[in-house]
Protein backbone atom coordinates (compact mmCIF):
# COMPACT_ATOMS: atom_id res chain seq x y z
CA UNK A 1 0.00 0.00 0.00
CA UNK A 2 1.30 3.56 -0.90
CA UNK A 3 2.49 5.43 1.98
CA UNK A 4 0.85 8.22 3.09
CA UNK A 5 3.70 11.84 2.04
CA UNK A 6 2.66 15.11 4.17
CA UNK A 7 4.35 17.96 1.64
CA UNK A 8 3.56 20.60 4.15
CA UNK A 9 6.42 19.44 6.33
CA UNK A 10 9.72 19.74 4.56
CA UNK A 11 13.60 19.37 5.82
CA UNK A 12 13.45 23.15 4.45
CA UNK A 13 11.05 24.38 6.59
CA UNK A 14 12.63 22.89 9.66
CA UNK A 15 15.53 25.20 8.71
CA UNK A 16 13.97 27.90 8.24
CA UNK A 17 12.40 27.57 11.62
CA UNK A 18 16.05 26.69 13.27
CA UNK A 19 17.15 29.80 11.21
CA UNK A 20 14.69 32.25 13.07
CA UNK A 21 14.56 30.43 16.11
CA UNK A 22 18.59 30.20 16.89
CA UNK A 23 19.37 33.64 17.40
CA UNK A 24 16.16 34.46 19.35
CA UNK A 25 17.29 31.25 21.79
CA UNK A 26 20.95 32.83 21.59
CA UNK A 27 19.77 36.25 22.43
CA UNK A 28 17.95 34.98 25.23
CA UNK A 29 20.71 32.46 26.73
CA UNK A 30 23.46 35.24 26.54
CA UNK A 31 21.35 37.85 28.19
CA UNK A 32 19.94 35.15 31.14
CA UNK A 33 24.15 34.56 31.48
CA UNK A 34 24.66 37.82 32.05
CA UNK A 35 22.03 38.63 34.53
CA UNK A 36 23.42 35.56 36.27
CA UNK A 37 27.07 36.83 35.72
CA UNK A 38 25.82 40.09 36.97
CA UNK A 39 24.13 38.92 40.19
CA UNK A 40 27.07 36.59 41.08
CA UNK A 41 29.55 39.72 40.69
CA UNK A 42 27.21 41.43 43.25
CA UNK A 43 26.41 38.91 45.39
CA UNK A 44 30.53 37.79 45.53
CA UNK A 45 30.95 41.70 46.14
CA UNK A 46 28.55 41.88 48.72
CA UNK A 47 29.95 39.10 50.52
CA UNK A 48 33.70 40.09 50.27
CA UNK A 49 33.49 43.77 51.69
CA UNK A 50 31.48 42.63 54.01
CA UNK A 51 34.28 40.13 55.30
CA UNK A 52 36.76 42.81 54.40
CA UNK A 53 35.21 45.18 56.50
CA UNK A 54 34.33 43.14 59.02
CA UNK A 55 38.18 42.12 59.57
CA UNK A 56 39.09 45.58 59.53
CA UNK A 57 36.62 46.40 62.42
CA UNK A 58 37.91 43.30 64.36
CA UNK A 59 41.63 44.08 64.10
CA UNK A 60 40.69 47.79 64.83
CA UNK A 61 39.63 47.19 67.92
CA UNK A 62 42.26 44.61 68.66
CA UNK A 63 45.18 46.61 68.10
CA UNK A 64 43.82 49.61 70.31
CA UNK A 65 41.90 47.84 73.01
CA UNK A 66 43.46 44.57 73.32
CA UNK A 67 47.25 45.51 72.17
CA UNK A 68 47.05 43.23 69.39
CA UNK A 69 50.21 42.87 66.90
CA UNK A 70 50.97 40.62 63.82
CA UNK A 71 50.39 37.39 65.63
CA UNK A 72 47.15 37.98 66.41
CA UNK A 73 46.56 39.52 63.67
CA UNK A 74 47.62 36.13 61.59
CA UNK A 75 45.17 34.28 63.77
CA UNK A 76 42.05 36.30 63.33
CA UNK A 77 42.77 35.77 59.35
CA UNK A 78 43.05 32.57 59.45
CA UNK A 79 39.47 32.21 61.83
CA UNK A 80 37.94 34.53 59.31
CA UNK A 81 39.07 32.59 56.34
CA UNK A 82 37.16 29.52 57.68
CA UNK A 83 34.13 31.02 56.76
CA UNK A 84 32.19 28.97 53.35
CA UNK A 85 33.32 30.25 50.32
CA UNK A 86 36.43 31.98 51.69
CA UNK A 87 39.58 29.99 49.88
CA UNK A 88 42.01 32.56 51.46
CA UNK A 89 42.03 35.94 53.19
CA UNK A 90 45.58 37.51 53.40
CA UNK A 91 47.52 41.25 53.78
CA UNK A 92 50.19 42.36 51.80
CA UNK A 93 52.24 45.35 50.55
CA UNK A 94 52.45 47.17 48.12
CA UNK A 95 54.98 45.27 46.59
CA UNK A 96 53.44 42.24 47.05
CA UNK A 97 54.83 40.35 50.41
CA UNK A 98 52.83 38.72 52.20
CA UNK A 99 52.61 39.97 55.53
CA UNK A 100 49.96 37.51 57.01
CA UNK A 101 47.78 34.82 55.49
CA UNK A 102 45.23 32.64 56.22
CA UNK A 103 47.64 29.45 55.12
CA UNK A 104 50.53 30.40 57.40
CA UNK A 105 52.96 28.53 54.93
CA UNK A 106 52.41 31.61 52.82
CA UNK A 107 53.75 34.55 54.92
CA UNK A 108 56.70 35.88 53.98
CA UNK A 109 56.19 34.66 50.24
CA UNK A 110 55.84 37.22 47.22
CA UNK A 111 52.69 37.28 45.81
CA UNK A 112 52.90 37.69 41.93
CA UNK A 113 49.29 39.14 40.85
CA UNK A 114 49.68 41.92 42.67
CA UNK A 115 47.51 44.80 40.80
CA UNK A 116 48.53 48.13 39.70
CA UNK A 117 48.54 50.77 42.84
CA UNK A 118 48.28 53.81 41.64
CA UNK A 119 44.96 54.07 41.75
CA UNK A 120 43.66 51.89 44.39
CA UNK A 121 46.03 54.68 46.89
CA UNK A 122 44.24 57.60 45.96
CA UNK A 123 41.04 56.61 48.28
CA UNK A 124 41.37 54.29 50.87
CA UNK A 125 37.62 53.06 51.27
CA UNK A 126 37.33 52.20 47.78
CA UNK A 127 36.89 48.29 47.48
CA UNK A 128 38.02 46.72 44.12
CA UNK A 129 37.22 43.30 42.47
CA UNK A 130 38.64 41.18 39.93
CA UNK A 131 38.14 37.53 38.99
CA UNK A 132 41.66 35.83 38.95
CA UNK A 133 42.83 32.01 37.52
CA UNK A 134 44.89 30.41 40.25
CA UNK A 135 47.61 27.22 39.28
CA UNK A 136 45.19 25.05 40.17
CA UNK A 137 43.01 26.36 37.27
CA UNK A 138 40.63 27.20 39.66
CA UNK A 139 38.85 30.94 39.61
CA UNK A 140 38.78 32.97 42.38
CA UNK A 141 36.55 36.14 42.99
CA UNK A 142 39.19 38.37 44.51
CA UNK A 143 38.07 41.59 46.94
CA UNK A 144 40.88 43.98 47.94
CA UNK A 145 41.32 47.32 48.98
CA UNK A 146 44.07 49.34 50.88
CA UNK A 147 44.17 48.04 54.81
CA UNK A 148 43.92 51.01 56.61
CA UNK A 149 42.51 50.00 60.20
CA UNK A 150 42.56 53.25 61.46
CA UNK A 151 43.64 56.88 60.92
CA UNK A 152 46.51 59.21 62.93
CA UNK A 153 43.79 61.37 64.43
CA UNK A 154 41.30 59.35 65.22
CA UNK A 155 43.92 56.37 66.85
CA UNK A 156 45.20 59.38 69.18
CA UNK A 157 41.32 60.35 70.27
CA UNK A 158 40.93 56.94 70.39
CA UNK A 159 43.61 56.50 73.04
CA UNK A 160 43.00 58.96 74.57
CA UNK A 161 39.74 58.34 75.00
CA UNK A 162 40.51 54.91 76.81
CA UNK A 163 43.75 56.24 78.57
CA UNK A 164 45.72 53.64 76.44
CA UNK A 165 48.41 55.62 74.32
CA UNK A 166 51.23 56.11 76.75
CA UNK A 167 50.88 52.68 78.00
CA UNK A 168 50.83 51.13 74.17
CA UNK A 169 53.51 52.65 72.86
CA UNK A 170 55.56 52.36 75.62
CA UNK A 171 55.38 48.20 75.35
CA UNK A 172 55.77 47.97 71.76
CA UNK A 173 59.53 47.63 70.31
CA UNK A 174 61.29 49.75 68.47
CA UNK A 175 60.91 48.33 64.69
CA UNK A 176 64.77 49.59 64.01
CA UNK A 177 66.44 48.26 67.31
CA UNK A 178 63.81 44.98 67.92
CA UNK A 179 65.02 41.71 66.67
CA UNK A 180 63.88 40.20 63.38
CA UNK A 181 61.63 38.08 64.70
CA UNK A 182 59.83 40.32 66.94
CA UNK A 183 59.50 43.21 64.48
CA UNK A 184 56.07 44.25 64.05
CA UNK A 185 54.71 45.41 60.93
CA UNK A 186 51.70 46.69 62.71
CA UNK A 187 53.38 49.08 64.76
CA UNK A 188 52.89 51.99 62.18
CA UNK A 189 49.55 52.19 62.77
CA UNK A 190 50.43 52.98 66.39
CA UNK A 191 52.62 55.84 65.90
CA UNK A 192 51.69 59.65 65.44
CA UNK A 193 52.43 59.90 61.54
CA UNK A 194 50.35 63.15 61.15
CA UNK A 195 47.79 63.28 58.34
CA UNK A 196 49.35 60.52 56.49
CA UNK A 197 50.92 57.50 56.78
CA UNK A 198 54.21 56.48 55.96
CA UNK A 199 55.07 54.23 52.43
CA UNK A 200 55.46 51.24 54.28
CA UNK A 201 51.98 51.45 56.18
CA UNK A 202 50.90 50.90 52.61
CA UNK A 203 49.25 47.35 53.09
CA UNK A 204 46.42 46.13 51.14
CA UNK A 205 44.09 43.43 52.35
CA UNK A 206 42.89 40.99 49.80
CA UNK A 207 39.82 38.22 50.31
CA UNK A 208 39.35 35.63 47.45
CA UNK A 209 36.15 33.95 47.18
CA UNK A 210 35.34 30.47 46.34
CA UNK A 211 33.56 30.57 42.72
CA UNK A 212 32.50 27.05 42.62
CA UNK A 213 28.70 28.07 43.44
CA UNK A 214 28.45 30.53 41.10
CA UNK A 215 30.52 27.98 38.26
CA UNK A 216 28.35 25.46 39.36
CA UNK A 217 25.09 27.36 39.12
CA UNK A 218 26.18 29.10 35.89
CA UNK A 219 26.43 25.32 34.13
CA UNK A 220 23.25 24.71 35.14
CA UNK A 221 21.74 27.84 34.10
CA UNK A 222 23.45 27.22 31.04
CA UNK A 223 22.50 23.19 30.82
CA UNK A 224 18.59 24.89 31.53
CA UNK A 225 18.53 27.28 29.16
CA UNK A 226 20.22 24.52 26.38
CA UNK A 227 17.15 22.18 27.23
CA UNK A 228 14.70 24.97 27.63
CA UNK A 229 15.95 26.07 24.08
CA UNK A 230 15.64 22.91 22.53
CA UNK A 231 12.07 22.19 24.21
CA UNK A 232 11.47 25.45 22.71
CA UNK A 233 12.75 24.74 19.40
CA UNK A 234 10.73 21.19 19.19
CA UNK A 235 7.78 23.33 20.34
CA UNK A 236 8.13 26.34 18.05
CA UNK A 237 8.67 23.68 15.17
CA UNK A 238 5.62 21.79 16.25
CA UNK A 239 3.45 25.47 16.49
CA UNK A 240 4.76 26.25 13.21
CA UNK A 241 4.37 23.31 11.45
CA UNK A 242 1.12 23.02 13.09
CA UNK A 243 0.21 26.31 11.64
CA UNK A 244 1.64 24.88 8.23
CA UNK A 245 -0.79 22.11 8.56
CA UNK A 246 -3.60 23.89 10.02
CA UNK A 247 -3.21 26.22 6.61
CA UNK A 248 -2.68 23.57 4.37
CA UNK A 249 -5.70 22.06 5.75
CA UNK A 250 -7.61 25.28 5.25
CA UNK A 251 -5.88 25.29 1.59
CA UNK A 252 -6.44 21.55 0.81
CA UNK A 253 -10.86 22.00 2.06
CA UNK A 254 -11.04 25.52 0.75
CA UNK A 255 -9.77 23.96 -2.79
CA UNK A 256 -12.01 20.51 -2.07
CA UNK A 257 -14.73 22.85 -1.50
CA UNK A 258 -14.26 24.45 -4.54
CA UNK A 259 -13.41 21.40 -6.80
CA UNK A 260 -16.86 19.84 -5.19
CA UNK A 261 -18.82 22.97 -6.20
CA UNK A 262 -17.83 22.99 -9.16
CA UNK A 263 -17.88 19.09 -9.87
CA UNK A 264 -21.30 19.36 -8.49
CA UNK A 265 -22.47 22.50 -11.10
CA UNK A 266 -20.48 20.72 -14.11
CA UNK A 267 -22.60 17.49 -13.17
CA UNK A 268 -25.99 18.90 -12.55
CA UNK A 269 -25.74 21.18 -15.78
CA UNK A 270 -24.33 18.73 -18.27
CA UNK A 271 -26.68 17.91 -21.29
CA UNK A 272 -26.38 14.10 -20.44
CA UNK A 273 -28.38 12.45 -18.05
CA UNK A 274 -25.93 11.03 -14.94
CA UNK A 275 -27.55 8.60 -12.06
CA UNK A 276 -25.31 7.06 -9.63
CA UNK A 277 -25.96 3.72 -7.26
CA UNK A 278 -24.20 2.51 -4.33
CA UNK A 279 -23.45 -1.03 -3.91
CA UNK A 280 -26.89 -1.98 -2.72
CA UNK A 281 -28.50 -0.56 -5.59
CA UNK A 282 -29.81 2.39 -4.18
CA UNK A 283 -29.57 5.59 -6.13
CA UNK A 284 -27.41 8.06 -4.42
CA UNK A 285 -27.50 10.89 -7.25
CA UNK A 286 -29.37 12.59 -9.90
CA UNK A 287 -28.60 15.46 -12.00
CA UNK A 288 -31.61 17.89 -13.53
CA UNK A 289 -30.85 16.50 -17.12
CA UNK A 290 -31.69 13.28 -15.73
CA UNK A 291 -34.74 14.70 -14.22
CA UNK A 292 -35.90 16.59 -17.09
CA UNK A 293 -35.40 13.34 -19.16
CA UNK A 294 -37.67 11.20 -16.67
CA UNK A 295 -39.88 13.65 -16.17
CA UNK A 296 -39.15 13.87 -12.50
CA UNK A 297 -36.33 12.50 -9.72
CA UNK A 298 -35.76 8.44 -9.99
CA UNK A 299 -36.39 6.78 -6.60
CA UNK A 300 -36.21 3.00 -8.12
CA UNK A 301 -33.69 1.67 -10.63
CA UNK A 302 -35.19 0.12 -13.57
CA UNK A 303 -35.19 -3.41 -14.51
CA UNK A 304 -32.94 -2.72 -17.74
CA UNK A 305 -30.28 -1.09 -15.02
CA UNK A 306 -29.94 -4.36 -12.71
CA UNK A 307 -29.21 -6.51 -15.87
CA UNK A 308 -26.67 -3.89 -16.70
CA UNK A 309 -24.79 -3.88 -13.37
CA UNK A 310 -24.99 -7.61 -13.55
CA UNK A 311 -23.13 -7.83 -16.93
CA UNK A 312 -20.48 -5.08 -15.73
CA UNK A 313 -20.00 -6.58 -12.60
CA UNK A 314 -19.60 -10.23 -14.57
CA UNK A 315 -17.39 -8.49 -17.17
CA UNK A 316 -15.45 -5.14 -15.20
CA UNK A 317 -15.85 -3.28 -18.38
CA UNK A 318 -17.80 -0.29 -19.38
CA UNK A 319 -21.16 -1.58 -20.85
CA UNK A 320 -23.04 0.60 -23.75
CA UNK A 321 -26.28 0.12 -24.85
CA UNK A 322 -29.61 1.38 -26.05
CA UNK A 323 -32.73 0.51 -23.88
CA UNK A 324 -36.52 1.59 -24.44
CA UNK A 325 -37.89 2.42 -20.65
CA UNK A 326 -41.29 2.96 -19.64
CA UNK A 327 -42.08 5.82 -17.17
CA UNK A 328 -45.57 5.48 -17.38
CA UNK A 329 -48.31 4.42 -19.85
CA UNK A 330 -47.99 7.85 -22.00
CA UNK A 331 -44.35 8.49 -21.73
CA UNK A 332 -41.90 5.39 -23.62
CA UNK A 333 -38.26 6.95 -23.88
CA UNK A 334 -35.10 5.20 -25.55
CA UNK A 335 -32.00 6.12 -24.28
CA UNK A 336 -28.21 5.27 -25.39
CA UNK A 337 -27.07 4.39 -21.79
CA UNK A 338 -23.57 4.47 -20.63
CA UNK A 339 -22.92 2.41 -17.50
CA UNK A 340 -19.21 1.91 -15.64
CA UNK A 341 -18.22 1.05 -12.00
CA UNK A 342 -17.01 2.80 -9.23
CA UNK A 343 -14.05 1.66 -7.76
CA UNK A 344 -12.09 3.04 -4.53
CA UNK A 345 -8.50 2.94 -4.26
CA UNK A 346 -8.22 -0.64 -3.47
CA UNK A 347 -9.95 -1.54 -6.71
CA UNK A 348 -13.01 -2.64 -4.91
CA UNK A 349 -16.78 -1.82 -6.46
CA UNK A 350 -18.44 0.86 -4.05
CA UNK A 351 -21.03 1.47 -6.62
CA UNK A 352 -22.37 2.50 -10.34
CA UNK A 353 -22.89 5.16 -12.78
CA UNK A 354 -25.15 5.58 -15.71
CA UNK A 355 -24.53 8.65 -18.34
CA UNK A 356 -27.33 8.38 -20.86
CA UNK A 357 -29.16 10.81 -23.53
CA UNK A 358 -32.25 10.81 -24.33
CA UNK A 359 -32.77 9.21 -28.09
CA UNK A 360 -36.72 10.49 -28.77
CA UNK A 361 -35.90 13.94 -29.82
CA UNK A 362 -32.93 12.68 -32.14
CA UNK A 363 -35.48 9.97 -33.55
CA UNK A 364 -37.82 12.55 -34.24
CA UNK A 365 -35.05 14.77 -35.79
CA UNK A 366 -33.79 11.84 -37.87
CA UNK A 367 -38.05 11.40 -39.11
CA UNK A 368 -38.05 14.89 -40.05
CA UNK A 369 -35.00 14.86 -42.27
CA UNK A 370 -36.14 11.52 -43.59
CA UNK A 371 -39.47 13.62 -44.03
CA UNK A 372 -38.17 15.95 -45.74
CA UNK A 373 -36.00 13.97 -48.05
CA UNK A 374 -38.96 11.93 -49.40
CA UNK A 375 -40.74 15.35 -50.00
CA UNK A 376 -38.67 17.33 -51.62
CA UNK A 377 -37.82 13.63 -53.89
CA UNK A 378 -42.04 13.61 -54.64
CA UNK A 379 -41.63 17.61 -54.91
CA UNK A 380 -39.57 17.03 -57.96
CA UNK A 381 -41.10 13.97 -59.40
CA UNK A 382 -44.44 15.65 -58.72
CA UNK A 383 -43.46 18.73 -60.89
CA UNK A 384 -42.60 16.84 -63.65
CA UNK A 385 -45.11 14.29 -64.00
CA UNK A 386 -48.24 17.00 -63.14
CA UNK A 387 -47.21 19.52 -66.17
CA UNK A 388 -47.07 15.55 -68.52
CA UNK A 389 -50.72 14.76 -67.37
CA UNK A 390 -52.34 18.23 -67.43
CA UNK A 391 -52.22 18.33 -71.23
CA UNK A 392 -53.69 14.74 -71.77
CA UNK A 393 -56.44 15.57 -69.33
CA UNK A 394 -57.77 18.64 -70.82
CA UNK A 395 -58.06 16.78 -74.38
CA UNK A 396 -59.99 14.17 -72.10
CA UNK A 397 -62.21 16.34 -70.93
CA UNK A 398 -62.88 17.80 -73.99
CA UNK A 399 -63.85 14.63 -75.82
CA UNK A 400 -66.02 13.81 -72.74
CA UNK A 401 -68.07 16.66 -73.29
CA UNK A 402 -68.56 16.35 -76.72
CA UNK A 403 -70.00 13.26 -76.61
CA UNK A 404 -71.80 14.59 -73.52
CA UNK A 405 -73.69 17.13 -76.00
CA UNK A 406 -73.93 14.61 -78.64
CA UNK A 407 -75.46 11.73 -77.11
CA UNK A 408 -78.05 14.05 -74.76
CA UNK A 409 -80.50 11.81 -75.91
CA UNK A 410 -79.19 8.78 -75.28
CA UNK A 411 -79.06 8.73 -71.09
CA UNK A 412 -76.69 6.19 -70.69
CA UNK A 413 -74.23 7.68 -73.00
CA UNK A 414 -75.19 11.26 -70.96
CA UNK A 415 -74.57 9.40 -67.39
CA UNK A 416 -71.08 7.89 -68.47
CA UNK A 417 -69.68 10.81 -70.16
CA UNK A 418 -70.77 12.80 -67.04
CA UNK A 419 -68.65 10.78 -64.87
CA UNK A 420 -65.56 11.29 -67.09
CA UNK A 421 -65.97 15.12 -66.69
CA UNK A 422 -66.20 14.69 -63.16
CA UNK A 423 -63.23 11.86 -62.75
CA UNK A 424 -61.12 14.44 -65.27
CA UNK A 425 -61.51 17.02 -62.74
CA UNK A 426 -61.05 15.53 -59.76
CA UNK A 427 -57.48 14.07 -61.18
CA UNK A 428 -57.11 18.11 -62.19
CA UNK A 429 -57.64 19.01 -58.72
CA UNK A 430 -55.10 16.13 -57.34
CA UNK A 431 -52.67 17.69 -59.80
CA UNK A 432 -53.56 21.34 -58.73
CA UNK A 433 -52.66 20.31 -55.39
CA UNK A 434 -49.24 18.47 -56.80
CA UNK A 435 -48.72 21.64 -58.78
CA UNK A 436 -48.82 23.68 -55.34
CA UNK A 437 -47.18 21.52 -53.19
CA UNK A 438 -43.87 20.99 -55.69
CA UNK A 439 -43.95 24.65 -56.36
CA UNK A 440 -41.68 27.34 -54.26
CA UNK A 441 -43.91 28.11 -51.42
CA UNK A 442 -44.23 32.10 -50.90
CA UNK A 443 -44.93 33.20 -47.45
CA UNK A 444 -46.13 36.34 -46.18
CA UNK A 445 -45.32 37.57 -42.75
CA UNK A 446 -46.88 40.36 -40.98
CA UNK A 447 -48.50 41.25 -37.49
CA UNK A 448 -51.10 38.30 -37.13
CA UNK A 449 -53.33 37.99 -34.01
CA UNK A 450 -53.37 34.48 -32.90
CA UNK A 451 -56.73 34.79 -31.10
CA UNK A 452 -58.44 35.55 -34.21
CA UNK A 453 -56.39 33.03 -36.24
CA UNK A 454 -57.77 30.68 -34.40
CA UNK A 455 -61.35 31.56 -34.20
CA UNK A 456 -61.39 32.37 -37.71
CA UNK A 457 -60.09 28.94 -38.63
CA UNK A 458 -63.04 27.52 -36.78
CA UNK A 459 -65.83 29.26 -37.94
CA UNK A 460 -65.19 27.47 -41.11
CA UNK A 461 -65.70 23.74 -40.29
CA UNK A 462 -68.40 24.92 -37.71
CA UNK A 463 -71.19 23.24 -39.66
CA UNK A 464 -69.33 20.15 -39.69
CA UNK A 465 -68.29 20.53 -36.11
CA UNK A 466 -72.05 21.52 -35.17
CA UNK A 467 -72.74 18.15 -37.77
CA UNK A 468 -71.49 15.54 -35.64
CA UNK A 469 -72.02 17.33 -31.94
CA UNK A 470 -68.23 17.70 -31.71
CA UNK A 471 -67.26 19.37 -28.40
CA UNK A 472 -64.84 21.88 -29.02
CA UNK A 473 -62.54 23.91 -26.46
CA UNK A 474 -59.80 26.60 -26.82
CA UNK A 475 -57.46 27.48 -24.38
CA UNK A 476 -55.39 30.39 -25.22
CA UNK A 477 -52.36 31.25 -22.26
CA UNK A 478 -49.77 33.09 -23.47
CA UNK A 479 -48.04 36.31 -23.26
CA UNK A 480 -47.25 36.56 -27.34
CA UNK A 481 -50.74 36.69 -28.83
CA UNK A 482 -49.65 38.95 -31.05
CA UNK A 483 -46.80 36.89 -33.46
CA UNK A 484 -45.00 37.72 -36.93
CA UNK A 485 -46.37 34.51 -39.26
CA UNK A 486 -48.60 34.37 -42.58
CA UNK A 487 -52.31 34.54 -41.33
CA UNK A 488 -53.55 32.66 -44.34
CA UNK A 489 -51.11 29.86 -44.75
CA UNK A 490 -51.70 29.11 -41.08
CA UNK A 491 -55.45 29.38 -41.85
CA UNK A 492 -55.39 26.44 -44.17
CA UNK A 493 -52.76 24.32 -41.51
CA UNK A 494 -55.70 24.54 -38.79
CA UNK A 495 -58.30 24.13 -41.16
CA UNK A 496 -56.01 20.94 -42.70
CA UNK A 497 -55.86 19.18 -38.99
CA UNK A 498 -59.31 20.30 -38.16
CA UNK A 499 -60.92 18.30 -41.02
CA UNK A 500 -58.77 15.35 -40.09
CA UNK A 501 -59.92 15.28 -36.55
CA UNK A 502 -63.90 15.57 -37.57
CA UNK A 503 -63.13 12.28 -40.05
CA UNK A 504 -61.30 10.58 -36.72
CA UNK A 505 -63.91 11.40 -34.16
CA UNK A 506 -67.28 9.89 -33.58
CA UNK A 507 -70.13 12.17 -33.20
CA UNK A 508 -70.45 13.53 -29.38
CA UNK A 509 -65.97 13.09 -29.54
CA UNK A 510 -64.13 16.04 -28.15
CA UNK A 511 -61.98 19.13 -30.09
CA UNK A 512 -59.26 20.68 -28.08
CA UNK A 513 -57.13 23.63 -29.50
CA UNK A 514 -54.72 25.38 -26.96
CA UNK A 515 -52.31 27.67 -27.30
CA UNK A 516 -49.27 28.50 -24.89
CA UNK A 517 -46.24 29.56 -24.80
CA UNK A 518 -43.02 27.07 -25.74
CA UNK A 519 -40.06 25.85 -23.21
CA UNK A 520 -37.84 27.49 -26.27
CA UNK A 521 -37.73 31.42 -25.75
CA UNK A 522 -39.38 33.31 -28.37
CA UNK A 523 -41.52 30.30 -29.48
CA UNK A 524 -45.30 29.71 -28.97
CA UNK A 525 -46.89 26.13 -29.07
CA UNK A 526 -50.00 25.27 -30.64
CA UNK A 527 -51.38 22.03 -29.76
CA UNK A 528 -54.44 20.50 -31.87
CA UNK A 529 -56.04 17.55 -29.84
CA UNK A 530 -58.65 14.57 -30.47
CA UNK A 531 -59.71 11.30 -28.16
CA UNK A 532 -60.56 9.78 -31.86
CA UNK A 533 -59.37 6.64 -33.12
CA UNK A 534 -55.52 7.22 -33.19
CA UNK A 535 -52.83 6.38 -35.72
CA UNK A 536 -50.82 3.12 -35.62
CA UNK A 537 -47.60 2.85 -34.46
CA UNK A 538 -46.44 1.44 -37.80
CA UNK A 539 -48.45 4.66 -40.01
CA UNK A 540 -47.55 7.64 -37.84
CA UNK A 541 -44.13 8.21 -39.23
CA UNK A 542 -45.74 8.15 -42.83
CA UNK A 543 -48.11 10.65 -42.13
CA UNK A 544 -46.72 13.47 -43.27
CA UNK A 545 -45.26 11.77 -46.96
CA UNK A 546 -46.83 12.80 -50.29
CA UNK A 547 -49.98 10.32 -51.44
CA UNK A 548 -50.18 8.90 -48.13
CA UNK A 549 -53.67 8.84 -46.33
CA UNK A 550 -55.57 5.68 -44.43
CA UNK A 551 -59.23 7.67 -46.12
CA UNK A 552 -60.71 6.12 -49.02
CA UNK A 553 -61.62 9.94 -50.27
CA UNK A 554 -58.33 11.45 -49.26
CA UNK A 555 -55.68 12.97 -51.54
CA UNK A 556 -53.23 11.91 -49.16
CA UNK A 557 -51.71 15.90 -49.68
CA UNK A 558 -53.36 17.33 -46.95
CA UNK A 559 -50.38 17.07 -44.42
CA UNK A 560 -47.71 16.91 -47.23
CA UNK A 561 -48.91 20.38 -47.16
CA UNK A 562 -49.20 21.13 -43.90
CA UNK A 563 -45.61 20.48 -42.98
CA UNK A 564 -44.08 21.94 -46.18
CA UNK A 565 -46.03 25.49 -44.67
CA UNK A 566 -45.15 25.22 -40.91
CA UNK A 567 -41.46 24.36 -42.81
CA UNK A 568 -41.74 27.57 -44.60
CA UNK A 569 -42.99 29.72 -41.68
CA UNK A 570 -39.37 28.43 -39.69
CA UNK A 571 -41.44 26.28 -37.55
CA UNK A 572 -41.77 22.82 -36.23
CA UNK A 573 -44.73 19.97 -36.67
CA UNK A 574 -44.85 16.93 -34.59
CA UNK A 575 -47.91 14.66 -33.60
CA UNK A 576 -48.32 12.39 -30.94
CA UNK A 577 -50.87 9.54 -30.81
CA UNK A 578 -52.23 6.47 -29.26
CA UNK A 579 -54.31 4.28 -31.00
CA UNK A 580 -58.02 3.75 -29.76
CA UNK A 581 -57.28 7.30 -27.56
CA UNK A 582 -56.42 10.03 -29.81
CA UNK A 583 -54.34 12.33 -31.45
CA UNK A 584 -52.08 15.70 -31.29
CA UNK A 585 -50.27 17.80 -33.26
CA UNK A 586 -47.62 20.20 -32.14
CA UNK A 587 -46.85 22.78 -33.81
CA UNK A 588 -43.98 25.10 -32.83
CA UNK A 589 -43.65 28.84 -34.20
CA UNK A 590 -41.54 31.66 -34.14
CA UNK A 591 -43.10 35.11 -32.25
CA UNK A 592 -40.95 36.93 -34.90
Amino acid sequence: MKKQSFPFVSPWLMVGILLILLPIFTLMTLDRLERQKEFSTQRLLEKGISLIRTFEAGTRTGMFTMKWGAQRIQTMLMETAFQPEVVYMMITTKDGRILAHSDAARVGQIFDAMPGTAQTTEDPAIVYHRVRQQTDDEQVFEVFKRFVPVRSKSMRRHMRRHEMSRHLLETLPDPQNAPENIRDWCRPYLQDQGEALPDMTEHYLFAGLSMERETFARDRLLKETVWRGIVFFLLGCAGMVALFAFQAYRSARASLTSVKAFSDNVIQNMPSGLVTMDADHKITSVNQAAKDIFGGAVTQPFPQWIELITEMSASQEIVNREINLVIDPDHKIRLDITASLIKDSENQTMGFLFLFRDLTQIRELKKQVETNKRLAAIGKLAAGVAHEIRNPLSSIKGFATYFRKRYEDNATDTETAQIMIQEVERINRSITQLLEFAKPMVVEKKQVDIKDVIHHSLRLVDHDLVHKKINTTVAIDTKKAVIQTDGDRMNQVLLNLYINAIEALDPGGKLDIRVQDAVEEGEIEIRVMDNGMGIDDDTIDLIFDPYFTTRATGTGLGLSIVHRIIENLKGRIRVESTKGRGTCFIINLPVL
